[in-house]
Formats: C-alpha cells, sequence, structure tokens
C-alpha cells in the first residue's frame, strides 16, 4: 500500500470517513445509474424492470408465480416517486429504478460503517469503507434490478450490525435483533441468503451468545411472517412463493442449464482480483483467527452455490461485499508487504480505475435498447421500419415498445421517402418513423436519406448505437458476438 493512501486513511476518523465514503458512493451510484442502463440479463428487465412498469401502469403483472414481487413493488415505488417529477419516457423510469436501488445501496456503507468501529486499527476502517464505496463491482451491482443485487447492500448492514453486537454490545438485543431483520429483508429478496442467516445464527449457538441467538429467533420470525403477509398481498398462499421456487429449482435449476462446480468458485476468486489478491493470502490465516464467525457462512454460501447444478454470476452478488471486506482486510494486513506493493496494489489501482469507467459509463447491450430509449424519450407515437436490428430480434422490445408505438419488419427496398410518407398518413397523431438495421449492407440505404425532406416529414441524421466494448467484442469476434453488433438508426419526425 503506497504511503501517501495509508497517511490519509490515517488522517481522518472514521467518522470524517464514513461521510466521504457516502458521498463517493454515491456519486458512483449516480452514474453507474444514469449512463449504464441497460440490461446485464433478461431476468433484469423481464422480471423486474418490466413487471415493475406494468405495475405502475396499472397493467396485468406478467410475472411467474415462483417470483416475490417484494422487487417489483419496490421498484414501481421509485416510478412512482419520479412521476411527480414528470418522468414519463421509459428510459427516464429505468433510471428512476436505477437511481432509487443505488440510494437505497448505501445501507452497505452504513453497515460497513458499524463493522468498522468493531476494528482497532483507524487505517482498516477507513479501507474498509473507502472500498465499499468504491470498488468497481459495488456500485455496479448496487444498480441492478436483482433481488440479489438488493440482498448484497442488507447482507452488509445486516453483518455490520451483528459483528458490532458479537464485539462491543453482546447483552444488547437491539443489535442482534436489527441485524437479523436486516438479514431477513435480504432472505425476502433472494431466498438463498437464508443460508447466510441459519449459517451465522449456528455459530452463535457454537459461541454460547444466546442473547445474539434470541436475535436470531426475533429476526426469522420477522422474515416468515414478512414472506406471508407479501404473498397474500401478492394472492397467494402464505410463504407459496417459497414453495413455489423450491418446487420450480428442484435438482438445483438443472433445467435451466448446467455448469460445472468450478465456476462458482472461480468467480468468488474474479471478484477479488485473482490472481493479483493471491500475493495477500500469506496473511490468511490471520484473517480465518479473527473473522471465521463471518467467514464461514460466506464459505457455505458459495460452496452450496458451487454444488448446485445452475449457476449464474448474480447468484453470488449478495456475498460481494463481505468478499471486499475480506479483501480489504487482507491489503490492510499486508500493507508494508514487498509483494502486495509490487502486485496487489498496483493491480487494484489501474484495475480498478479502467473497470470504474466502464461500470460507470459504459451501457451494456446498446445495440438492442439505446434506438428505442431515446426515440421514446422524445416521441410517444412511433413507427419504427426494421431490417434485422437487435431491437427488432431483442428480448428487451417488451418494455421500450409501448403503445400506440410499433414496429413492422421490411425489407431494405422499403426504406424510402414513400414508405416514410405513407406511416405518416396512415396514422394522424404519429409524430416520427424510425428505420433502423443491425446489417451492414443495408446501412448505406439509410444514409442515402440522410437529411432528406418528405412530403410529411423530414429526416435527421444517421444515428449509430453501440458502446465502446460492444464494439470492440464484436470486431474481435464478430460470429460469436452478434448481439455486440450495432445498430443504425434513422430518425424522420413529422412537419410541424
Amino acid at each position: 500500500m503506497p504511503k501517501w493512501l495509508r497517511r490519509y486513511l490515517r488522517s481522518a476518523d472514521l467518522r470524517t470517513h464514513f461521510w466521504r465514503a457516502l458521498l463517493i458512493g454515491a456519486g458512483l451510484r449516480i452514474l453507474c445509474a444514469w449512463f449504464v442502463y441497460g440490461p446485464q440479463a433478461l431476468d433484469d428487465y423481464k422480471h423486474g424492470v418490466y413487471p415493475a412498469y406494468q405495475f405502475f401502469a396499472g397493467l396485468p403483472l406478467d410475472l411467474p408465480d415462483y417470483r416475490s414481487r417484494l422487487l417489483v413493488w419496490m421498484l414501481s415505488g421509485f416510478t412512482y416517486v419520479a412521476s411527480w417529477f414528470g418522468v414519463e419516457s421509459a428510459l427516464a423510469q429505468v433510471r428512476a429504478m436505477y437511481l432509487g436501488l443505488g440510494a437505497l445501496s448505501l445501507v452497505a456503507i452504513v453497515g460497513t460503517h458499524f463493522y468498522a468501529r468493531t476494528r482497532n486499527s483507524r487505517l482498516l476502517g477507513a479501507l474498509l469503507l473507502y472500498m465499499v464505496a468504491m470498488y468497481p463491482l459495488m456500485p455496479f451491482v448496487s444498480t441492478r434490478a436483482f433481488g440479489e443485487a438488493v440482498a448484497m447492500s442488507f447482507v452488509l448492514f445486516g453483518f455490520g450490525i451483528l459483528e458490532s453486537g458479537r464485539t462491543l454490545h453482546r447483552r444488547e438485543i437491539s443489535y442482534w435483533a436489527l441485524g437479523f431483520i436486516a438479514l431477513g429483508i435480504a432472505t425476502l429478496f433472494r431466498f438463498h441468503v437464508g443460508i447466510l442467516f441459519l449459517a451465522y445464527a449456528v455459530v452463535l449457538i457454537y459461541l454460547r451468545l444466546w442473547t445474539g441467538v434470541l436475535g436470531a429467533l426475533v429476526g426469522g420470525v420477522f422474515t416468515l411472517v414478512a414472506q406471508a403477509l407479501i404473498d397474500m398481498f401478492s394472492g397467494k398462499t402464505a410463504l407459496g412463493t417459497l414453495f413455489i421456487y423450491l418446487s420450480e429449482n428442484e435438482g438445483g435449476g438443472a433445467k435451466y442449464g448446467v455448469n460445472p462446480w468450478y465456476n462458482t468458485w472461480t468467480f468468488a476468486l474474479v471478484i477479488i482480483l485473482a490472481p493479483f489478491s493471491l500475493v495477500l493470502f500469506r496473511h490468511a490465516r490471520s484473517l480465518w483467527r479473527k473473522q471465521w464467525p463471518l467467514l464461514i457462512p460466506l464459505l457455505l454460501f458459495i460452496t452450496a452455490h458451487s454444488m448446485a447444478a445452475h449457476k449464474e454470476e448474480r447468484f453470488l452478488y449478495p456475498i460481494v461485499g463481505l468478499e471486499v471486506w475480506a479483501l480489504s482486510r487482507l491489503w490492510a494486513s499486508a500493507a508494508m508487504d514487498k509483494w502486495a506493493r509490487r502486485i496487489f496494489t498496483p493491480a487494484l489501482f489501474i484495475l480498478g480505475s479502467i473497470l470504474l469507467l466502464i461500470v460507470c459509463f459504459v451501457n451494456t447491450q446498446e445495440g438492442e435498447i439505446e434506438p428505442p430509449a431515446f426515440v421514446q424519450s422524445r416521441y410517444k407515437d412511433v413507427m419504427y421500419l426494421d431490417h434485422e436490428s437487435l431491437f427488432g430480434l431483442s428480448r428487451f422490445q417488451f418494455y421500450f415498445l409501448r403503445p400506440p408505438s410499433s414496429l413492422k419488419n421490411v425489407t431494405p427496398g422499403e426504406f424510402t421517402a414513400n414508405r416514410v410518407d405513407d406511416e405518416f398518413r396512415a396514422r394522424a397523431e404519429r409524430q416520427a418513423v424510425v428505420l433502423l438495421t443491425s446489417d451492414p449492407g443495408t446501412r448505406d440505404q439509410l444514409r442515402a436519406m440522410e437529411g432528406l425532406n418528405t412530403v410529411d416529414g423530414a429526416c435527421l441524421q444517421l444515428r449509430e448505437s453501440g458502446s465502446v466494448i460492444d464494439r470492440l467484442l464484436y470486431s474481435l469476434n464478430p460470429k460469436h458476438n452478434q448481439r455486440r453488433r450495432p445498430t443504425w438508426y434513422l430518425i424522420c419526425e413529422r412537419n410541424k
């Protein structure tokens, strides 16, 4: 660890560093929510963003019974608040949802502050706060519409209070109850967090911390009652979602795909920047000796997921923050080590800076969603004339293509001024006609219409969507990165 960083971390008290970290963390999450609104996977839009919009708009909810409505209700709440400020477009609404998630995720920094107060080292306490605020995965995961992402923040909040109770307030039931209630809330968003809850409760039984065990009982009752109420308000039987979920994932979710056991452990190591961080592992014994009550639930969670047939990176999101805590402790212990200074610290600063720029400013799957996001934020009634564009083939089309707008598949020969005028005349309220394609061979036809004035409209400049990362991946391997292709689109406005 460089001398300037050690000096800075020791230069102020923990409360000052907490407010600084909170401000930095909030700023990074705002950037992620604003610029990176694209889907990470199908589930964040299909089971989060889109059902939240449906609930907000009073439409029938398209959500499987094995999915809890809690995340949907929360996201629709953010959308409802945003509507007070005139937010109506699909793009603005998804940004409002992500901004709400980012604001909620700041409880992770609050929990880290509780955890940091249990440490005797001023350097370690401050480092924990800044790592949770700035470590690249933290702002990115915090602003994704997954139950696992919301759970991550409450896991840190809960364990921060629980560890404070274990080390400083052993006889105060309020700490134990609040900590386990926070873990219970995390479990409501992702049932698998119950592994962390139960494992830590067993650790407390082993340690004979009976006040903590009582707090676990309070948290457990709260969680069961809360889930029962969620199900009842969702029109299901009490705890129905949990039982349906267990039935749906019988056999480890093998019907969704089978992955090797080591995928889970590989991603768990990638989270902490392996192999660069392996030079810190000479201090792992000290970490285990001081933090085994926290590490046991963490390792059991990873082990359980490695044994399941179906694996996805997001399944480990609930414990990303715990891994960042462990990494911070190892780095603080190795602050003066030669190899830590030569290998890990430069890797963290270089890769961390690059990754922060990517997660805060580089949109994901932009070729699929940027054209309708841009258009729909400016025009309410649009006809899309599509020839093999990513949006036309997109699995996320359902969110951005909102009535009265519609999409028609056309041939390249139909990209003409006459066809544009026909669409304007077919509907008097139509504000724009958008021509789009992801076929390079058709791009020149769109380019030929740039600046063209038709009888009923005027075509603007040709636009190209596709993030820097998308373009790089597509250029390296076009055959296997078809969803990273750029999309070209031309907006033709109705004459006023």
